[in-house]
């Protein structure tokens, strides 16, 4: 064999050829895979071009580039720390040659890391997924299974890499009997430690100054009491004669996409229905823990009482618009580390409504499952509108979203065109059923029941463009394109 034909073999795209025979369970030459020190960087470059690129074709090019450490470094040192350990167990020279192969593996994370991030919401979106008891242990197995075959990619990738190892070892005797738990076991671990798709997504804090996570010091601690005081104190007393919407907006849960939300749709209520002085948003998310309340059920309780305080009751009306994620046995998620909030259920978000005294509301419940909210709440004076049926999944609460694809249809499109609550339903409903059959997900169903009573002051602010008299007015009308960024220079399962 000449010069040129060993260095041929023993090449990085030899490598590189030689891996997607691992990939497809063939055996390779016994020559391949030659340990080389300068191959490393090689390597790194090549990671970090596939899992940009891979990462614009799940986000696109309104992603940036994010810190490397531990995204890159971490997994290739943790493969190295692996080889090290088969070497020892092995006792054979091939610690450098697996090294080698299981640098390459990482190669292939980026489009493991694509394909699962495709395959996720399509799972989840199955009717065998959707459809559950609501406790127990059938109903969080159903739960987990979409996560699960999102992992397929992955586990093959250890499959690969394990029936390489195997089928490499020298040792006839005990050692080798290690390599069938073990092996998994360890590849496994690594290959899951990473996301290799984070090295470009779309940012997920309200400001690019807000990137830091949350830290429970003094200024947190007593400043969230203060922040509540000060927003409840600044709810305007109604105007008799002049009926009119107060605003409550709930982020429960600390993905960025639910926050975004909520500040767009209160935005979107100054703007269209006048609701400065009658609005305000609980929002559980790290960047905004120095200027918004927390969403719990203290908060949510004393906002609602305030507000029923401050309304005329004859005439205005509550808008209640509720964002998060949402679960089988009907539990809005209430989540922010490290503090331990309880879920809101149906009966206590009724119980906070009712014992505030508003007697006339609108309810919207933005989350999987929230149709299992409907038969509390529902009644002649509540009309509640759900982006879901009580057993079907709601998509689009991605952390790197602008909105959720409800919150995208009803709030950002249907409410741009019509004033009408019920009118943007109808045309929210029929939006969100088409593209969810293009996407091939099970539809989510969204709900509307009850308002009956509530019929002609529905009416009435849907016709009614005009600033009560003694309210300031918007400066102008926000542009339909401009409200999908409302406070904020930012679009799968709920």
């Amino acid at each position: 064999m000449s010069a040129i034909d060993a260095a041929m073999r023993t090449s990085l795209p030899a490598d590189l050829y030689q891996l997607g025979r691992v990939l497809f369970l063939r055996r390779v030459q016994s020559s391949c895979f030659s340990p080389d020190i300068g191959k490393l960087p090689w390597l790194l470059l090549l990671y970090c071009l596939l899992a940009i690129v891979s990462g614009i074709a799940l986000n696109g090019m309104a992603g940036g580039a994010v810190s490397m450490d531990g995204t890159v470094f971490i997994p290739f040192g943790a493969m190295a720390v692996v080889a090290g350990m088969l070497k020892w167990v092995d006792r054979c020279q091939d610690g450098g040659r697996i090294c080698l192969l299981l640098s390459l593996l990482l190669l292939a994370l980026p489009l493991a890391g694509f394909i699962g991030a495709r395959i996720w919401p399509v799972a989840a979106g199955l009717e065998v997924f959707a459809s559950s008891p609501d406790y127990g242990f059938v109903s969080w197995f159903t739960g987990m299974l979409p996560h699960f075959i999102a992992m397929l990619p992955h586990v093959w990738l250890v499959v690969a890499g394990t029936v390489f190892i195997v089928r490499g070892s020298h040792s006839n005797d005990w050692r080798r009997g290690l390599y069938v738990p073990l092996t998994p076991l360890a590849l496994l671990a690594v290959l899951t430690s990473v996301d290799p798709l984070a090295l470009w997504q779309i940012s997920t804090t309200a400001n690019p100054e807000d990137t830091e996570g949350l830290t429970v010091d003094e200024s947190v601690f007593y400043g969230q009491p203060r922040l509540l005081a000060e927003r409840l104190a600044g709810i305007a007393a109604g105007k008799n004669g002049a009926p009119e919407i107060f605003f409550l907006g709930v982020a429960g849960s600390e993905e960025g996409v639910f926050m975004r939300e909520v500040i767009t749709v209160e935005q979107l209520f100054r703007d269209r229905y006048f609701t400065t002085g009658h609005s305000m948003i609980l929002i559980n998310n790290q960047a905004m823990a120095k200027k918004a309340p927390f969403a719990s059920r203290e908060s949510l309780t004393q906002a609602l009482r305030r507000i029923g305080e401050r309304m005329n009751g004859e005439e205005d009306l509550l808008f209640l618009f509720l964002t998060s994620h949402g679960t089988a046995d009907h539990r809005f998620s209430i989540k922010l580390w490290p503090f331990e909030f309880a879920d809101f259920t149906p009966s206590i978000l009724r119980e906070a409504l009712d014992d505030a005294g508003i007697q006339h509301r609108v309810v919207v419940v933005s989350a999987c499952y929230s149709g299992g909210f409907v038969s509390d709440l529902a009644d002649a004076n509540t009309l509640v509108i759900t982006a879901s049926a009580a057993d079907r999944n709601s998509f689009g609460c991605g952390d790197s979203s602008d909105l959720t694809d409800f919150g995208r249809a009803y709030f950002a499109e249907a409410l741009r065109e019509t004033r009408s609550f019920t009118e943007a339903f109808e045309r929210a409903r029929t939006v969100i059923g088409e593209r969810e059959k293009a996407n091939g997900f099970l539809a989510s169903q969204p709900q509307i029941a009850g308002g009956e009573a509530l019929k002609g002051q529905l009416e009435w602010f849907a016709r009614e463009t005009k600033a009560p008299a003694g309210t300031k007015a918007p400066a102008g009308e926000t542009k339909p394109g401009n409200v999908l960024r409302a406070g904020s220079p930012l679009n799968r399962r709920r």
